[in-house]
């Protein structure tokens, strides 16, 4: 009796751990964020950790579209197999060892297909190996400031990956900057390597006019999952779902958050005539002040209606020291609502300053007492 106690317990304890884990290892995930200025519009648990699977390729695409605005590559470029692309298991275009293919049909294979293969080819193109590719994947990470996120592969096939909503929302907001793109990430079904069909897991594609791209994928480990972005008057809207339990939801969910974005944001430019700079105080200079203007002029996301609630003011360094270059940041214009900061222009200097020497000094004071 003992002894069939003993085994019953231990079935118990084995069974329930798993039972718990199925239920609370896969969190809901939803961000909206505004694409050109990468602002976090709405956010629910946008920073539970998934692991990046399908996601991972968006960074993979934006390396490879940055080796294509370097001209290290051209969508024209064919590539060669490695015995390592044709080893990737999943979702793949089976392609052979040595058998060349165009980057044109690769970033088709991976925004339409979700492809793996495909996906390793276009790393080895832009570095020297997928490790390599890898590390300049991690790297640009860092630059975007996706904080938490790492990648191990350039496929998100590994379970040692991880990035969060918030993050990947960042990484396609960054991909929005190329307009080309739409055209692959819009594709709904297309042949590769004339005999291979490839067939969008995207419905939205189908059903949301302003949409362009980006990817629709499941995994039991993150289930399913959306990144979706739209363009309206000069706005990019872009929305990521993780943890859906459903696999239609997330679309429908994902246009209602996305005509949300639209209906209740808006963007600001200011206006550059309203900004009177002053000049500012500088030590151990030439000169003891420098004239000002207003930098490089930016739009901000705001709550339509309240345009007329803006408030700003110049903000100007203290302290400032010689050299000065033309261009330098001397302060900044801070604007408000309701007493909150959200945003700020910077302001520079519009010609230098040198740092005052021995000889500069004695000649300066030459001057001041000729002057006397």
């Amino acid at each position: 009796m003992k002894k069939l106690l003993c085994i019953t317990l231990s079935l118990i304890l084995f069974i329930t751990p798993l039972t718990v884990s199925a239920d609370t290892a896969v969190p809901y995930s939803y961000v909206l964020m505004e694409g050109t200025t990468a602002t976090l519009l709405y956010s629910d648990n946008g920073n539970a950790v998934f692991r990046p699977f399908h996601s991972a390729k968006l960074m993979t695409l934006l390396l490879v579209v940055e080796a294509i605005e370097r001209g290290d590559l051209s969508f024209d470029t064919l590539i060669k197999t490695s015995a390592h692309a044709n080893s990737m298991q999943g979702a793949q275009i089976w392609l052979s060892v040595g058998e060349e293919i165009s980057v044109h049909e690769l970033v088709l294979a991976i925004t339409v297909g979700n492809a793996n293969d495909a996906c390793v080819a276009l790393a080895e193109a832009v570095a020297r190996s997928e490790d390599d590719f890898v590390r300049l994947m991690n790297q640009k990470a860092d630059e975007l400031g996706m904080a938490e996120t790492k990648y191990v592969d350039s496929t998100g096939l590994s379970y040692n990956g991880k990035t969060t909503a918030c993050d990947i929302a960042i990484l396609a907001s960054e991909l929005t900057k190329y307009p080309y793109l739409t055209e692959y990430f819009n594709t709904w079904m297309i042949n590769v390597r004339e005999n291979t069909q490839l067939v969008n897991t995207n419905r939205l594609i189908l059903s949301y006019d302003l949409l362009t791209g980006m990817k629709a994928y499941y995994s039991e480990d993150c289930k399913n999952c959306l990144i979706a972005t739209a363009d309206k008057n000069g706005m990019t809207m872009v929305c990521v779902i993780m943890g859906e339990p459903d696999e239609f939801e997330r679309f429908s969910a994902a246009k209602e958050k996305l005509n949300t974005g639209f209906a209740a944001y808006t963007m600001y430019k200011p206006r550059p005539e309203k900004f009177i700079c002053e000049n500012v105080k500088v030590s151990k200079g030439v000169a003891t002040e420098i004239e000002t203007e207003i930098g490089e002029l930016s739009s901000f996301v705001i709550r339509k209606s309240r345009e007329d609630d803006i408030e700003f003011h110049a903000e100007y360094y203290k302290n400032l020291q010689a050299p000065i270059k033309k261009g330098d940041t001397v302060g900044r214009f801070i604007f408000t609502i309701d007493d909150e900061e959200v945003f700020s222009l910077p302001i520079v200097s519009s010609s230098e300053v040198k740092k005052l020497n021995f000889f500069t000094a004695f000649l300066k004071l030459l001057g001041n007492l000729v002057a006397m």
